[in-house]
């Protein structure tokens, strides 16, 4: 009877490991690239310029290539996450891989123009800062293709206003993204209404975001697009203009920055930027 038992247990135990190891299999980049059209996998696979160090960034223009992942200190110890960014010709992109076990929003890695304030320096930021009153458009259009596995992953940009010209992290006022794609993401903050703007549906929704470990202390506000998309046209100015009139934001409070990616979770994935083109006029 005990031998009995002790086979059933031993199967059972067997049985119980291989499931395991089939639900935290860790997808591949090659996966990932492999389903990619032609145009990415040459992006990665031969790119004129690439980077895999952590937190690296490089200029190209008035953009900045940013391979950031900023929530590294989140993961379990003994994680071996990996982020790297690419250019080739007038393409941008990245690929990633994180473990499954990551919890929250681990990167950011980005194309931006203009200094957020957690970065130092004096460099030419192409006409930012610029005060919110004095925003007549800030058009931006955009094209991007994305595989994603295991699908945690938004689309978004990441907007930051202060209330000092020359300013530091200390001078945040409120941090505004607007969520373009997603899935299995969920936005922080409190939902305030539904609008319709001229590039479709969003859920508005807002609250204070507080984490002395990261630094957070500042207002956080968040357009999530009802039907997602990857290729669009937008004015961003149309949001501002809308926190504004709502008495959401400080129209004498100043934009710093324009920053555009994919916030990534527990996935794998591979994102090309196949256009980001803007404009800024001012009134």
């Amino acid at each position: 009877m005990k031998a009995i038992i002790g086979k059933y247990l031993v199967f059972i135990l067997s049985f119980l490991a291989l499931s395991c190891k089939t639900l935290n299999k860790d997808v591949t980049y090659t996966e990932m690239v492999s389903k990619a059209s032609t145009q990415a996998q040459r992006l990665v696979n031969e790119a004129d310029f690439e980077t895999c160090k952590l937190g690296d960034r490089k200029k190209f223009g008035d953009v900045w290539l940013k391979n950031n992942l900023w929530g590294k200190s989140k993961l379990k110890e003994g994680s071996t996450p990996e982020l790297c960014s690419f250019k080739k010709g007038e393409y941008y992109g990245w690929k990633w891989q994180l473990p499954n076990n990551a919890g929250g929003v681990i990167g950011y890695p980005a194309l931006q123009i203009g200094r957020n304030p957690f970065e130092n320096g004096n460099e030419e930021t192409t006409g930012f800062p610029v005060m919110v009153k004095d925003i007549k458009s800030l058009k931006v259009s955009y094209d991007v293709e994305t595989h994603v596995k295991h699908k945690k992953y938004n689309l978004a940009f990441d907007l930051w206003l202060t209330d000092a010209k020359d300013y530091k992290l200390e001078n945040i006022q409120t941090e505004i993204m607007i969520w373009e794609d997603y899935f299995d993401f969920t936005s922080y903050g409190k939902k305030q209404e539904t609008i319709i703007t001229p590039f479709g549906t969003y859920d508005v929704l807002a609250g204070h975001l507080e984490n002395p470990k990261f630094s957070q202390d500042w207002q956080y506000i968040a357009f999530v697009r009802k039907t997602t998309t990857q290729k669009a046209d937008i004015d961003l100015a149309f949001f501002l203009n809308y926190l504004v009139e709502n008495k959401m934001i400080a129209s004498t409070h100043y934009f710093t920055s324009i920053e555009f990616g994919n916030e990534i979770g527990n996935s794998s994935g591979i994102t090309m930027v196949r256009k980001f083109d803007w404009e800024l006029k001012k009134k």
